[in-house]
């Protein structure tokens, strides 16, 4: 595909690692001095018992090497991120899980484990839910007392609050219909979320004023999966949907996208780059791994990875620089069923 949509960066493939379970998240670390590091998250059903488990797997990377320091047994993950700034000089990773858990761990500076911190899970009415993602409230604005904001698959939206090493849960409200399969802070006014359900809806909240969406969004024909407000340019969000359509969106007018790009596959995950925030990651399911150039508020694919041959689940930029001499960066990506974990190298053009 790189033939006939130039400017193309290079998508190389350095390193790939079969998981024991099915893998659905990457996620790297964002600070110093681990930027070589990321968690791959996996979901699995044993289909003798019914049970849904799963683990964390803490892997470094560079162009030479892959290593697994760390695999941790779990519930069955939907989601995991990491915290945007270090708290009490430790970075944080949110996991949300299938026995509806939000889970904290720290990656302690002076090894590369992680260590349990604390956990909430919530009240168990008899029916199955699972936490089905999360995102911090700190993409823009640091906080020793940062929020997270996790959805569910019974349209639930939560707020929590991590506080000296303890979760504290704020509020819980009704957003959707079905599944609510994301939810995201906008990180220039944490006091605003997002989220998007499988009822085709793609809600806008402000704690400020209420529980009640501000507004409501029915333009994506299939279900909304991924969002990601963009630290970096104010008003803009970007969403994906199952319609298989990355949107880009100014936050103060909710009525008409700015630009959408048809993907090859629907969108489970959408990511912004962490250097310029132009360029976004996706993951579309068994449409395979592509980037798109958002410049110019027209959304663009400009280059595309296949070497996932089944629901391509998870993706997440390196947040190393980038290389000044070679102009390239690391990207993660993973896979469900075929359980393939791979690591490659984008080259950026000049």
């Amino acid at each position: 595909m790189c033939d006939d949509k130039p400017p193309c960066r290079q998508i190389t493939t350095l390193h790939t690692y079969s998981t024991e379970y099915n893998a659905d998240s990457v996620e790297w670390c964002p600070h110093e001095p681990h930027q070589t590091v990321f968690v791959c998250a996996n979901y699995q059903l044993n289909s003798e018992t019914g049970k849904r488990i799963g683990c964390i797997l803490l892997f470094s990377a560079t162009a030479d090497a892959l290593i697994l320091h760390q695999k941790i047994e779990t519930a069955a993950i939907l989601d995991q991120k990491w915290c945007h700034n270090k708290i009490n000089n430790s970075s944080i990773l949110g996991v949300v899980n299938a026995q509806q858990t939000l889970e904290i761990y720290a990656l302690k500076s002076d090894n590369v484990k992680l260590e349990f911190v604390t956990s909430f899970q919530l009240d168990d009415d008899g029916s199955e839910t699972l936490f089905l993602s999360l995102d911090w409230s700190t993409g823009k604005f640091a906080s020793d007392e940062p929020e997270i904001v996790v959805s569910d698959s019974k349209g639930a939206i939560h707020r929590f609050k991590l506080r000296n090493s303890e979760l504290i849960k704020a509020e819980s409200w009704h957003g959707h219909e079905f599944e609510a399969w994301i939810s995201a802070f906008y990180y220039w006014d944490p006091n605003i979320v997002f989220s998007g359900g499988d009822d085709c809806r793609f809600l806008k909240f402000d704690k400020r004023v209420g529980l009640e969406p501000l507004s409501c969004n029915k333009s994506h024909e299939a279900g909304v999966t991924s969002m990601h407000s963009n630290a970096q340019k104010e008003y803009i969000l970007a969403t994906g949907s199952y319609d298989a359509n990355a949107r880009l969106w100014d936050i103060r007018h909710l009525k008409n996208c700015v630009s959408s790009v048809q993907m090859p596959g629907p969108l489970w995950r959408l990511k912004w780059d962490p250097h310029d925030r132009k360029y976004l990651l996706a993951a579309c399911m068994l449409g395979g791994v592509h980037i798109i150039d958002s410049q110019n508020a027209n959304l663009e694919i400009i280059d595309s990875y296949y070497q996932h041959k089944n629901i391509a689940y998870g993706v997440d930029w390196s947040h190393l620089p980038v290389n000044n001499s070679t102009n390239e960066t690391l990207i993660g990506s993973c896979s469900f069923y075929d359980n393939l974990l791979c690591v490659s190298k984008v080259k950026f053009d000049k």
